[in-house]
Formats: C-alpha cells, structure tokens, sequence
C-alpha cells in the first residue's frame, strides 16, 4: 500500500500557524513565510501550512492530524506538554474501545488527535 507522506493544512496565516507548531512541536519550520510554512517531522514527513484563499469561509477545510504514541503514558505526559504549551484541549485523555486518546485544536480549528492503540 502506498503511504501518504505530507501533512497539508489550510490557515488563516501562516506566521501565527507556524508559531504555534513550532511552540506545540518543539521544532523549527524549515520555511516559514507569510504565504506558506514548511515543517520535517520525526517520521520524514513535512507539514505544510498554507494561506487559506480568501473565497472559502473560516472551517470549509478543517482537518485531523494523528500522532500515533507508544503507549497510554505517552498519551497522558504528551497531553501535560500539549496543555502546558497553550494548546486547546477539546477532549480531554480517555480510553476508548481503539485505545487512549485526546484531541487538541490548532488556530484554525484543525483537529490534532494523539492517541495509542489499545
């Protein structure tokens, strides 16, 4: 099976985007500008934020990013780092028939689900 290998996100701006990111991350963007940032993640793939056209509404194109931990710990100490950092929690860590997750929203309301299978 082919795997995706980026990550791309429609933003309000860029900047602000990529300050977030690098804040929640704790990594540098590769590229960062007023149109487009450009992350390397751990895994080899990039996140790609870009400006939002200004035709389509606020939430048209929100997304879920996962991050696939190692186990239910890391699920919980990634969720102090995350709500430590300013990151807003909309589902707070719980076990679920899958695993143990929670999901945080960026600035533009993309969904960012951390979870570890069950």
């Amino acid at each position: 099976m082919t795997e995706a290998e980026d990550i791309l996100l429609d933003v309000a701006d860029p900047e602000a985007s990529a300050r977030f990111y690098a804040g929640l991350l704790a990594i540098r963007p590769l590229e960062s500008g007023p149109d487009h940032a450009l992350f390397l993640l751990g895994s080899g793939r990039a996140l790609s934020l870009w400006r939002r056209s200004r035709d389509r509404p606020d939430g048209l194109n929100v997304r879920e990013v996962t991050f696939r931990m190692d186990g239910r710990s890391a699920v919980d100490e990634t969720h102090m780092d995350w709500w430590d950092r300013g990151a807003r929690i909309v589902l707070p860590p719980m076990d679920l028939a899958c695993g143990r997750s929670f999901v945080a929203r960026d600035p533009d309301g993309h969904r960012l689900r951390v979870y570890a299978e069950a």
